[in-house]
């Protein structure tokens, strides 16, 4: 499996723009592409389970790689009226790493805890 620059971000994102309902986020390309070169690069973001966290992270990846010309995908969204469009979109190198793919060598907490409550006396 390839992890620099792969098309996975592109086709993700391009599946969640052409469903039924996308409500366009790309604005947040904006206020992440500030950090580039600067003093504080690293930027956390967190939010509660099934908030696009996904999708985001899939825009910013396929916004970003130089592996493909994703233009096609960001022409009609709202960061492309952005002075900052053409400067940045497929100018970094992007790793993509999925950990929902990973393979799963042997047994994780998952199985500790189910076991242990399972076990009569642990409650």
């Amino acid at each position: 499996m390839y992890y620099l620059n792969t098309d996975e971000s592109l086709k993700q994102f391009q599946k969640s723009v052409n469903s039924s309902i996308y409500v366009d986020k790309s604005l947040l390309i904006e206020k992440i592409t500030k950090a580039v070169n600067t003093s504080s690069p690293y930027i956390c973001i967190t939010r509660p389970r099934r908030f696009g966290k996904t999708v985001n992270a899939n825009m910013l990846g396929a916004y970003y790689t130089k592996g493909y010309d994703s233009h096609f995908l960001f022409d009609s969204l709202a960061v492309a009226g952005t002075p900052m469009y053409e400067k940045h979109i497929n100018r970094y190198h992007v790793i993509h790493i999925d950990f929902s793919r990973m393979p799963d060598y042997g047994r994780g907490t998952a199985w500790r805890i189910q076991r242990r409550a399972a076990v009569p006396g642990n409650s």
